[in-house]
């Protein structure tokens, strides 16, 4: 017994010791990563979609990464299957974008930036910041040698062994191989940088359009089909158009015509990965081009909030100032506003320019109707975005048309401060979410409401105007509607006295209802590796608190037959009385609508055939 007390204390120290030093260990390297005040930063994470890893150079564990994170000499950036992640270099303008599935490597090495891409595709846009002298080289490593990106937009990919497939879209890269020899790779231009130095795409197609550097801008409400044009097919073959949401999973989209070296596709906003195959006369593919990314972005008019389509605008002044106001797309370069005074448009009243403003006040306007649009000019592109031609009244109130009778003159009053009605929205109700029946469920909030009794509401989506919908009249500040469909609407009041007339007129919001995604799928702990009962057949099962999650449903099951399916409130249960051997167990989330979450990976559960329990000594035979 005492030997047996021995073991075990020799046995604790030694793990609390081994724990200990591993504390120690671990904490003093995340010191070290969370001092970098005499370290500047090599890049800046940019737009991060779905899930983005880092792992630092000291670290052993892999890190979620957010937006606008820095990152250091030496750091790993992985993304999911589903992830992309935008990485901004310091003090240029040069950016990559690092596509799902793939894994860099950031390092800094003799002036210059260097990349080690260890597995899947970026894009890397250098020839952006080529002309800023003071910014260092951006180079990738690879085992077989170095390429120069400073000078150019290219495309890059894993390829087979330590290969790396080069395509340049705009500039010049220089390649290095392992032997020393130099190669210069030009626009248009593929190459796959091997163990035996570069070798070329002598029959790699040229793409004539889309532009392969940037993205195709269109209007948000008028999505056009894409020309595809190129050059280098055979004029005997039959081409194709292939397209996907990554490289991997492609599909046909289109046949060209035959003799035709151009087609028109219709693609939906987002990014698209494409290729043209080219076939014989048998359907046998005789060749194809490489792989290309191109995003369809949606560009979007200024949303006007005031004054809304069509809407009655009292007047306490004669003449009236107007005032204007808008909320602008993102990468908005400049805004235009024209304003006319007749409905063909023959007679302007103003035109404005502006880049950064939400606002205009426009002075000396009598009373009439009168038109006007806003119009958008995006940073890479000259085409207008143009918005909907609108309308707005202004009439006289009646104080002003009694004071100009009383005076026998035409109608001028000093003029007074316009308190216009405050229709304000909490944050919270631009975004809402719904599952089952869309609907919009708005509040808000009114100043100078002596004189009001009632409240008129319009609620459109954005292609339509406010007269095209019926005012809904209600009584308190709160409005509750449903809508045919997800989108974006338009919500407009107005307020009225005891008589139906209009003594204010809000500014309109903009509200996105949009279905509430579900859940994300819960992750086991540990998140690798598979999941290990204990020697005394115990399992504790773990894994990780979903937001939003009311419960969550285990389920076992061994050679494809269920054994187990079990909800929980919390997150961790112990399973017993499992024989020895492999099961298969999953985890899923439920909302608290009865939905269930995403579908998280299936992990294995090894029950071992060993036990630390020690089996009964035999110590005395009684035979009678």
């Amino acid at each position: 017994m005492k030997n047996q007390w021995n073991r075990l204390m020799i046995a604790a120290i030694s793990s609390s010791s081994v724990f200990a030093l591993t504390w120690i260990w671990y904490q003093s390297t995340d010191k070290q990563q969370n001092s970098h005040n005499n370290e500047k930063p090599l890049a800046y994470v940019g737009k991060v979609v779905d899930d983005i890893q880092r792992r630092p150079a000291t670290r052993l564990l892999w890190q979620l990464v957010n937006t606008g994170e820095p990152l250091y000499d030496g750091e790993a950036i992985r993304t999911s299957d589903r992830g992309e992640v935008r990485i901004q270099f310091t003090d240029s303008d040069r950016y990559l974008d690092l596509e799902p599935e793939s894994l860099i490597v950031i390092k800094k090495s003799q002036g210059e930036i260097a990349l080690d891409l260890m597995e899947g595709s970026l894009f890397v846009n250098a020839k952006a910041g080529a002309a800023e002298g003071d910014a260092p080289g951006l180079v990738l490593n690879s085992a077989n040698g170095k390429v120069d990106l400073s000078q150019a937009s290219a495309s890059l990919s894993k390829g087979s062994g330590n290969s790396v497939d080069v395509q340049v879209l705009e500039g010049k890269a220089s390649v290095k191989s392992k032997d020393g020899k130099s190669t210069e790779i030009s626009t248009g231009s593929i190459g796959a940088l091997g163990a035996s130095g570069v070798q070329f795409d002598k029959n790699s197609v040229k793409v004539l359009a889309p532009s392969l550097n940037k993205p195709v801008a269109m209007d948000a409400d008028d999505l056009q089909a894409i020309p595809f044009k190129w050059t280098g097919f055979d004029a005997a073959s039959q081409i194709s158009l292939w397209t996907g949401k990554n490289r991997r999973e492609m599909k046909e989209l289109v046949k060209v015509p035959s003799g035709e070296s151009e087609v028109l596709a219709k693609l939906p906003f987002g990014k698209h990965y494409w290729k043209l195959v080219a076939t014989s006369a048998t359907g046998e593919k005789i060749g194809e081009s490489a792989i290309y990314r191109t995003e369809i972005q949606a560009r979007y008019a200024p949303t006007v909030v005031f004054p809304t389509a069509d809407v009655e605008v009292p007047a306490n002044t004669n003449p009236f100032d107007m005032t204007f106001k808008w909320q602008k797309s993102d990468d908005t370069r400049q805004m235009t506003l024209q304003v006319w005074s007749d409905a063909k448009l023959t007679q302007p009243v103003t035109t404005k320019t502006f880049t950064t403003e939400d606002s205009f006040t426009l002075t000396g306007l009598n009373e009439g109707t009168y038109y006007w649009r806003m119009t958008s000019y995006f940073n890479d592109s000259d085409k207008p975005i143009l918005g909907k031609m609108q309308k707005f009244s202004i009439k006289l109130t009646d104080m002003v048309k009694d004071a100009a009778l009383a005076q026998n003159t035409p109608a001028q009053t000093k003029k007074a401060e316009v308190k216009p009605l405050a229709f304000t929205m909490p944050e919270a109700q631009m975004t809402q979410y719904f599952v089952g029946t869309p609907k919009v469920d708005i509040t808000w909030g009114a100043d100078n409401i002596e004189n009001v009794a009632a409240y008129r509401v319009r609620l459109h989506d954005e292609n339509q105007t406010a007269l095209e919908v019926p005012a809904v009249e209600v009584t308190e500040n709160k409005f509750s509607a449903p809508v045919p469909k997800p989108g974006r609407y338009i919500a407009s009041i107005e307020a009225v006295d005891k008589d139906g007339q209009v003594v204010g007129t809000g500014s309109s919001q903009a509200v996105n209802v949009v279905p509430r995604p579900i859940l994300k799928a819960p992750q086991f702990i540990p998140a690798e590796g598979p999941l290990q009962a204990s020697m005394d057949g115990r399992s504790q099962l773990e894994w990780d608190k979903i937001d939003g999650a009311v419960d969550y449903e285990l389920v076992i099951t061994k050679d494809g037959k269920e054994l187990k399916r079990t909800k929980y409130k919390n997150t961790s249960t112990a399973i017993r009385n499992l024989l020895p051997g492999e099961y298969d167990v999953t985890i899923s989330a439920q909302d608290s609508f009865g939905r269930a979450s995403e579908q998280a990976p299936v992990r294995k559960l090894v029950v071992p055939d060993k036990s630390n329990l020690k089996a009964p000594t035999l110590k005395k035979i009684k035979v009678n």
